[in-house]
């Protein structure tokens, strides 16, 4: 591993150092994927890292890295983390509570669904209640370690259902734009009109 990359997880790892420091043994990182896109589920994942190999190389926000390489860390996250957990939120459940409300239910059910329960729980920022041991951090996922590995396995994930969904619902490029609203997908809702996966309290979807 290059030194200029050892620097970079050295400080990605800090929120979680320092909480290692201050007692804190089981730190579970969370964060959601497709809350701005106007087809498929909410995604959230949770994960909670083992101190002994926290420094994975390369990882990072996953929404500065390519498929492949997403791909790649996610398979080093999930054989080296201590648990990890991802829970979907459908389209029609987001439409009934809203996204904000559905984003928070997506966070709790994912640290619910942690085989271990953690101490500590690191989110990017969001005005929602975990209960005791919640910390939110602005721009999280580029700043801790373990709220990147939760975005690499919640993209991961929902890449692979929307890329399913696809082969149903193939006039609307879901393989390529995952639901969120490019050009060719408004085009194509003007066109044939929403689907039972799109979001029909969403913006663009029904116009």
């Amino acid at each position: 591993m290059e030194f200029k990359e050892i620097r970079r997880l050295v400080n990605l790892c800090s929120y979680e150092d320092d909480l290692y420091i201050a007692g804190y043994e089981k730190i579970a990182g969370v964060d959601e994927v497709g809350r701005g896109s106007l087809a498929g589920p909410l995604v959230a994942a949770a994960v909670i890292l083992d101190k002994r190999k926290l420094m994975i190389e390369n990882i990072d926000d996953s929404k500065k890295l390519n498929a492949n390489k997403r791909k790649y860390i996610f398979k080093k996250i999930i054989r080296s983390c201590l648990c990890w957990s991802v829970v979907k939120i459908p389209p029609d459940e987001i439409d009934r509570l809203s996204i904000t409300k559905a984003n928070a239910i997506a966070f709790k059910r994912a640290i619910g669904s942690l085989k271990i329960k953690p101490d500590i729980i690191l989110s990017d920022f969001i005005n929602i209640d975990l209960g005791t041991g919640y910390l939110p951090i602005v721009n999280g996922d580029q700043l801790s370690i373990s709220i990147a590995a939760a975005s690499i396995v919640a993209k991961v994930i929902r890449d692979q259902i929307m890329f399913k969904l696809s082969r149903y619902y193939p006039e609307y490029g879901f393989e390529h734009n995952k639901g969120y609203g490019t050009r060719k997908h408004l085009k194509s809702l003007q066109k044939y009109g929403p689907t039972l996966i799109h979001r029909v309290s969403f913006r663009g979807v029904l116009s």
